[in-house]
């Protein structure tokens, strides 16, 4: 590791963002749409009459029965510090069709996950603090605090489960053959010897693929545990076996809500559009703009846009690609009962952090820059979270941790203010706004940000409204010790893997996440011109995996060539998260 490096790496972390607590508003109370305790779900894929009401905005209204059929893992997803991805691989079908019947009353339902973050977010409200569910003593607020549980199947997994028959009716083609079978499609290594040939995964794999994948999450690790303790035991006497077993936790202090190399995740998530009952203040994501401001359809707060739920859900009113306002037309390729259904893309995915930051320094030093400023400029976010649209000449943790100014800016034209609805405690978005970047000056065509998500820019498919289309629901979390942060490292603890379990659900593997991987990412000229992203693309020439990054510098252009990657492929799936009533219903054998 190079002085410089080390240098950065300690350095990283000590100032977290400025997170203002309380801004978030309750919403509907807590139980609203359930009743704890209760599950009524409607027949065949848990779509009722209910579910066909629409609110004011003609949005869609998941009442009681659908919401306790949609996976909480997906709507509105598990945020917790602490998870284990469990694969598993299916020996006896008629045992794992009974383990399927003690299972489902298991899985967390959207309803109760909803109504879990709504009571957390107006304890934040009340008592001012960013986790309510931590006592002073450190100990623990038992109503505060949960465990919930996911599941998914591969194709595999549901040919064996529900008939080949069945299997065949699910239309997305990236699905049916597997993430192994599309690695080199994706631009994963081609070359046997190379780590991350998915011949070497760890799981998914060509000899290691799984059935089923079991999702927990907890606040608290004992919690954790003790529920995959009791659900691969359970699992193991119904004649499933275990593949592979990955914990992932949410990094240390300041570090929480970070990557690896240091930065803040997750920030750009889309709202979904949707309620819960059709009354306002009962939707699924919160709205914070104010009726008059022109965006107040589009947004549910500055810079977060809503979408339509068929982009996650199967069957559900999906996104227009030229008018973001109104809904298309349902996708119908796949049989009913997986309706409301999603399905999930997971990769494992190890982080060279110590090459990062090397490779950073060099460059940096090459072009007359700041290796964190350098750094910055290819995520498009500062380490804090800050986008460098907003603050180009250095990082902000205060506008960091905004939540209504952190995500608000565009690239092609100025970001004009938002108005919004009266939010007790918050004195507005003051902090400078981001101008027009037409010429990618701030943030480069390259970067991160701006390949996976160009936002207002137009791009290879046309007008802006069609980016919403490939937008995904990230549910990833970190696994390996933290290195950043850390003053003088052991050499153990720099050897140690560290990296990203990257899942995310959509409605199509192929025109959103792969999509938005190989034709985004990995291309040189697309969404615009201006080279591959630099942190997760990858271009494989015959085993070569040189890839180049052009910046200014003092002189002129400068040519940085990238020989390594930073991020590594070593294991994942493609699964299917399937309603409720299907777990127990088709699934099971019923």
């Amino acid at each position: 590791m190079k002085r410089t490096t080390a240098a950065v790496l300690a350095g990283l972390g000590s100032a977290g963002a400025e997170l203002l607590g309380g801004v978030e508003l309750p919403g509907a109370p807590a139980g609203a749409g359930s009743r704890p305790g209760e599950r009524e779900l409607g027949s065949g894929g848990g779509r009722t009459a209910e579910a066909s009401r629409t609110t004011a905005l003609g949005e869609p209204v998941y009442g009681r029965a659908a919401g306790n059929d949609i996976q909480g893992a997906v709507v509105p997803g598990f945020n917790k510090d602490h998870q284990r991805l469990v694969f598993l691989r299916i020996g006896d079908v008629d045992g794992a069709r009974a383990w399927l019947r003690w299972l489902a009353p298991r899985i967390a339902t959207m309803n109760e996950v909803l109504d879990f973050r709504r009571a957390f977010r107006a304890a934040r409200l009340r008592l001012g603090v960013r986790d309510p569910g931590l006592s002073g003593d450190g100990a623990r607020v038992p109503e505060l605090t949960s465990m919930w549980t996911s599941f998914a199947l591969s194709y595999k997994g549901i040919e064996i489960l529900a008939g080949p028959a069945e299997a065949a009716r699910f239309g997305d083609e990236s699905f049916r053959q597997g993430l192994a079978a599309r690695s080199t499609y994706l631009g994963d290594p081609t070359d046997p010897a190379h780590p991350g040939h998915r011949d070497r995964w760890v799981v998914g794999g060509p000899q290691s693929e799984a059935d089923v994948l079991i999702t927990v999450a907890a606040d608290a690790v004992d919690d954790l545990e003790t529920a995959v303790a009791a659900i691969v035991s359970t699992a193991e006497q119904h004649g499933l076996t275990v593949v592979s077993s990955q914990r992932g936790d949410n990094l240390p202090g300041d570090l929480a809500g970070h990557e690896h190399f240091g930065f803040k995740d997750g920030i750009s998530q889309p709202g979904i559009r949707g309620g819960r009952s059709g009354l306002p203040g009962d939707e699924i994501t919160p709205r914070y703009l104010a009726a008059d401001d022109a965006h107040a359809t589009l947004f549910g707060k500055p810079g977060q846009p809503l979408v339509w739920p068929g982009q996650f859900l199967l069957g559900e009113p999906r996104q227009d690609p030229q008018d973001p306002r109104v809904a298309a037309a349902p996708s119908a390729a796949f049989p009913d009962w997986a309706r409301l259904g999603s399905y999930v893309v997971v990769r494992r995915l190890a982080q060279d952090v110590v090459g990062f930051w090397d490779w950073m320094g060099s460059a940096a030093e090459a072009v007359g820059v700041d290796p964190v400023a350098f750094a910055s400029a290819l995520v498009g976010r500062w380490p804090s979270g800050a986008p460098v649209m907003r603050s180009p000449h250095h990082d902000d943790p205060a506008l960091a941790g905004d939540d209504f100014a952190s995500n608000h800016f565009l690239f092609q034209d100025d970001t004009r203010p938002s108005s919004l609805v009266p939010i007790e405690g918050y004195a507005g978005d003051t902090h400078p706004a981001a101008a027009a970047d037409v010429l990618a000056r701030v943030c480069p065509h390259a970067a991160h940000i701006r390949k996976v998500n160009p936002r207002d820019s137009a791009t290879d498919f046309g007008a802006p409204a069609d980016t919403l289309t490939r937008l995904m629901l990230r549910r990833g979390i970190p696994y390996g010790p933290a290195l950043v942060g850390v003053a003088d490292p052991s050499p153990e603890l720099v050897e140690a893997e560290r990296g990203l379990l990257f899942v995310a659900c959509m409605s199509s593997i192929e025109d959103q996440f792969e999509f938005v991987s190989r034709r985004w990412a990995n291309s040189v000229d697309q969404p615009n011109a201006g080279g591959v992203d630099p942190i997760i693309g990858q271009v494989d020439r015959a085993g070569q995996r040189v890839r180049e990054v052009v910046r200014p510098g003092a002189s002129g252009d400068v040519a940085l060539r990238l020989e390594s990657d930073f991020v590594t492929p070593t294991g994942g799936g493609y699964f299917f998260a399937p309603p409720i009533s299907a777990v127990d219903g088709i699934l099971a054998g019923e």
